[in-house]
């Protein structure tokens, strides 16, 4: 008695279909071997698409026929060509295949006796149906989508930081969902400063509760599904589009492209300062007053607490309690008194650069419009040369998609260096502000964070001091620390602050020839 083995194949879009439901085509096929007193050897139910032989419970008969070397059946039964393949040149490899170990396949909706020639044309006809039925579908799903995309729908699997959602009306499409959107959009901040490298940032987001492997992370900064666009691929004749998407945009377009600029490494990175302890500010400003060399500081942990002291080396045996030192520091600062009239003197200089600045703005942003022109020309002379047929598509292609790029860069940039007069008027107002500051330096030191202090001693003291551990000896200010600041000191035995300013700064005066007299530059 002969015996075969029987498929029974549905993928998941033919669960619904009529006549392709495991339990019909099980029925039919048992039916079918009793009417003709076949044995019935294994039952395989297989869950999978046709378009390959790549099926597991295929894989795992094909491993038991060539275990058995084909003595375990002599037929392989499925109601019809399509449940053993859609894939014509496939389905021959495994036919040969089969017969080799003396094992014929056999749809018993569509027999076929192979033995006869003639029956090989049906057989194609057969096979080729399935595969031209799924070409068909998958390229009206193609087309659909390409469609879709060129309105502006986002087709296919959400972006880190979006849902798939559906409307009432069946419409599919994309929108933000928290907390994921706001690490995105924390991520996209963070590489845009330059700071830490991508790879790094994706671990601090993964810490921050974003759930995203790294490769869809580096895929996903570079999608600018982020900034409310929408990506249409190159397509024959077709040229990549890129779109305005009807979703709701995460980032600015600015932000996009400025992290592109840090991931093609256009963009400078910022060196990240050293941290210093809130307690030690003046810790590298100091000499040694015993061996001359340069105090550090650092903490000594007592019985109940740290205690910080600016010292020398351990040899040396230089120690002072940190609130000493700093304490005398302040004091020293409250003997700057800014002189008279340089403040207004300096903030016409200050506004003079700010306009300088502003021209060069202004000339930058036409520079990027033609720059701008220049690669949409480039675009133009390529496409003229596509249609005379010097260059072929890839090619134009390619210095299309480059000039776009290069385009989007420029407006980028002619964004980022064009002022609004809200802008123009919060810098006159910072500029105000600042000197408002350096009227009051005492009160600005004390107020801020230990890199800002350290930040003001260097722009007043152009080099290091001793302390004696009672006073500060400072040494000479820098240039425009010292034509912008005298000491109380200075004053003693003065009648006016004018008579001071005069005498203090003369000598930084040069006398007056053919041309007026100027300030030397920097001030």
């Amino acid at each position: 008695m002969a015996k075969a083995h029987l498929y029974i194949r549905v993928s998941t879009d033919e669960q619904a279909e009529r006549g392709f439901s495991q339990r019909d085509q099980a029925e039919r096929l048992t039916a079918y071997c009793q009417r003709l007193q076949i044995e019935i050897g294994k039952v395989i139910f297989e869950d999978h698409s046709a378009k390959t032989f790549e099926r597991p419970e295929w894989k795992n008969l094909l491993s038991s026929i060539k275990r058995s070397k084909g003595q375990e059946c002599d037929f392989i039964l499925f109601t019809k060509w399509d449940r053993f393949s859609r894939n014509t040149s496939d389905a021959y490899q495994m036919i040969s295949t089969l017969r080799t170990y003396g094992i014929e396949v056999m749809a018993i909706d569509q027999p076929l006796d192979l033995t006869i020639p003639e029956s090989k044309m049906m057989l194609a006809v057969f096979l080729s149906m399935p595969e031209v039925e799924n070409d068909r579908r998958a390229s009206n799903v193609f087309f659909g989508m390409r469609r879709g995309k060129k309105e502006g729908r986002w087709m296919g699997m959400a972006l880190p930081g979006y849902k798939n959602l559906v409307t009432e009306g069946g419409r599919k499409y994309i929108a933000p969902i928290e907390p994921e959107a706001s690490h995105m959009k924390w991520a996209f901040e963070r590489i845009s400063e330059g700071i830490y490298g991508t790879e790094v940032i994706w671990k601090m987001a993964r810490r921050r509760g974003l759930k995203c492997s790294k490769s869809s992370f580096w895929s996903a900064i570079t999608n600018p599904g982020y900034c409310g666009k929408v990506v249409v691929p190159a397509y024959k004749d077709e040229e990549m589009q890129i779109v305005e998407g009807k979703h709701e945009a995460l980032i600015s377009e600015e932000l996009f492209y400025e992290v592109q600029e840090v991931m093609r490494g256009r963009k400078k990175k910022i060196t990240l300062r050293q941290n210093f302890d809130e307690k030690l500010p003046l810790r590298g400003f100091l000499m040694c007053p015993k061996c001359d060399w340069m105090l550090t500081g650092s903490a000594s942990k007592g019985r109940s607490a740290y205690y910080h002291y600016y010292h020398c080396k351990p040899e040396c045996k230089v120690r002072y309690p940190h609130q000493l030192v700093n304490e005398e520091f302040e004091n020293e600062l409250r003997l700057l008194v800014p002189r008279t009239g340089v403040m207004e003197i300096y903030q016409e200089i200050i506004l003079d650069i700010v306009a300088v600045e502003e021209h060069a703005k202004e000339a930058h942003i036409k520079r990027c419009l033609a720059l701008i022109t220049d690669q949409e020309k480039k675009v133009k002379k390529a496409k003229s040369l596509l249609l005379a047929e010097i260059i072929d598509i890839s090619e134009y292609q390619e210095i299309k998609n480059e000039c776009e790029a290069n385009a989007a860069t420029y407006r980028t940039s002619q964004t980022q260096h064009t002022r609004t007069t809200e802008e123009r008027k919060e810098i006159e107002k910072t500029i105000k502000k600042a000197l408002e500051n350096l009227r009051d330096i005492i009160r600005l030191y004390e107020d801020s964070d230990v890199d800002h202090k350290r930040t003001i001693i260097a722009t007043l003291f152009s080099n290091k001091w001793l302390f004696d551990g009672k006073k500060h000896r400072t040494g000479r200010m820098s240039e425009g620390a010292e034509f912008i600041y005298m000491r109380n000191k200075e004053l003693q035995n003065k009648k006016t602050g004018d008579k001071v300013l005069k005498n203090s700064i003369s000598g930084m005066v040069p006398s007056a020839g053919i041309e007026p007299a100027r300030f030397p530059i920097g001030v």
